[in-house]
């Protein structure tokens, strides 16, 4: 997993450079990974990042000419050619950098793309840590006795030998209910995850360190006057804009083909004969027939990877609980055994990941939902969704106390409800026919199907269009009876990759028409 990293201990007591470089050895899973540092001994600070070799390229840190501000970065920028303009820069890390030298953080309000970054000014004795809005690239971070520590992986902080190995009993009941944690909760009461469309700043004199949000949903604009039509055709130019520009490079391309609606509107939508294409599972599984006459009507070179037993669970187990730390159920784990093919064949995966949450095709769109009659009723609603609907195998209320010995059970009842409330109460003032799936995207989204992500980020980069800046802006500005139930869905691709539309959908075997 590609990101940031870095160690801070203002007692002196533990060398900084060598916790990173522990940091990064315990990162680094495969021996394509990448790691640079640098040290400032009189601050008793080190920094760096991790990567595979595919993004950031170019060594780091990026100094200003002074040697006083560096900057490293995980990711990209998606508006990059409109900043080079501006800054004459053509690397990523030079434009951010030449960004911040004029403006400060106010630098990053310009920035589109997904990424971490880190920014070390000697100027000002602090360091800053920013990520995206949708948080890409999850970052932990632990304050502890003068310590701060943060890495991509929880398993970098938990390098820290000072760090105290307290379990958080909340994030266990979240778990048990839910199969992944909300917010920023990690099994650790010290541990964090980074909130999205956060700036971390550590202050070295204090030292302190705060967190701020640059960005929320609630600057989405909302377009109740949009017809139908007028959303099909921006929606499939914002679309088709943002897969042109994650296929823009030099990089070798490809995607995950299933007989779902994502991957196949990705893969239409790219218009090149080149694209690689692969399937995983059992020989005639609806996946591999649909996704055969998809590859066939898109051109792309396509690849089968057979899943004829259960082998592939017993071989890759331990890799997938090794990358994703626990945070992730074995369900969504399928592609994982793909990877060693996937690297020989692309350098980035064009993922749907969670595009049809974007689309409007999921159960955040329902009328219990969108439509509740007071808070109380949303929170009733959406608790049964995520520990009923979201997940699986589902645990109710009656089932939940046999889970645990009596003196666990005593801390733990009811936990998971009262979690959920406070995780719930900041998404209450938002849009009501919206606050669902911005709480999901957050939280369902960020916290559980993103892992997947995460561990294949261990072998080749990932870009998801439907995350794309500009189009979440839109798509997220519509009334819910414009963009629901799949039927915008439906008909942008109809209009955009009308190829697309006369193959059935794997979950209905139905064509997605409107």
């Amino acid at each position: 997993m590609s990101g940031v990293l870095g160690f801070v201990d203002s007692t002196h007591s533990i060398d900084a450079n060598q916790q990173v470089q522990e940091m990064i050895r315990a990162m680094s899973h495969r021996e394509w990974y990448v790691g640079e540092t640098i040290q400032d001994r009189p601050a008793n600070l080190a920094l760096g990042r991790i990567g595979i070799g595919i993004f950031n390229q170019a060594p780091q840190p990026h100094w200003n000419s002074g040697q006083t501000v560096a900057l490293f970065m995980a990711g990209e920028l998606h508006n990059h050619e409109e900043l080079a303009l501006e800054t004459s820069e053509n690397e990523d890390e030079r434009i951010i950098l030449s960004l911040y030298l004029k403006m400060g953080m106010q630098a990053i309000q310009r920035l589109k793309g997904a990424f971490l970054i880190t920014i070390w000014d000697k100027r000002e004795a602090k360091i800053y840590v920013v990520n995206d809005h949708f948080a890409s690239y999850q970052l932990f971070y632990s304050l502890h006795g003068g310590h701060l520590v943060f890495a991509p992986e929880m398993k970098g902080v938990l390098c820290n030998p000072t760090r105290p190995h307290t379990l958080d009993i909340t994030a266990l009941a979240q778990y048990m209910r839910f199969q992944h944690l909300y917010g920023d909760r990690t099994f650790f009461e010290d541990i964090k995850l980074l909130p999205p469309a956060s700036i971390l700043t550590y202050n070295l004199s204090s030292p302190q360190a705060k967190i701020e949000k640059y960005w929320s949903y609630a600057e989405i604009p909302y377009r109740p006057n949009v017809t139908f039509e007028e959303a099909v055709e921006e929606t499939g130019q914002r679309l088709r804009r943002a897969v042109h520009r994650a296929i823009g490079d030099k990089q070798r391309h490809g995607v995950y083909l299933s007989g779902g609606l994502d991957s196949r509107t990705l893969l239409g939508l790219a218009d090149q004969n080149h694209m690689v294409s692969i399937t995983y599972g059992e020989k005639n599984c609806r996946d591999v027939y649909y996704a055969e006459k998809i590859a066939k009507a898109a051109g792309s070179d396509h690849y089968w990877v057979d899943l004829p037993n259960g082998e592939w669970v017993r071989e890759n187990v331990d890799f997938h609980l090794e990358l994703t730390e626990g945070y992730h159920s074995w369900i969504h784990a399928h592609g994982i055994s793909a990877l060693p093919l996937a690297r020989q064949l692309m350098d980035i995966n064009l993922s749907g990941w969670d595009g049809g949450t974007v689309m409007g095709h999921n159960d955040c769109l329902e009328p219990l939902s969108t439509q509740a009659v007071d808070d109380t009723a949303f929170l009733t609603r959406l608790f049964y969704l995520h520990n009923q609907q979201y997940t699986w195998p589902s645990i109710t209320e009656a089932e939940e106390h046999f889970l645990y010995v009596a003196p666990v059970w005593k801390k733990i009842q009811g936990l998971a409800l009262e979690s959920f409330r406070e995780e719930l109460t900041p998404y209450l003032g938002l849009r009501k026919d919206m606050r669902n799936e911005y709480f999901c995207v957050d939280n369902h989204c960020r916290r559980l199907t993103q892992n997947m992500i995460v561990f294949a980020r261990s072998h080749i980069e990932v870009r998801y269009p439907f995350f794309d800046y500009d189009l979440i802006d839109f798509l997220y500005s519509l009334p819910t009876t414009v963009r629901g139930h799949r039927v915008l869905y439906n008909a942008v691709i109809q209009k955009e990759v009308p190829l697309m539309a006369r193959i059935p959908y794997d979950h209905d075997e139905m064509l997605p028409t409107d």
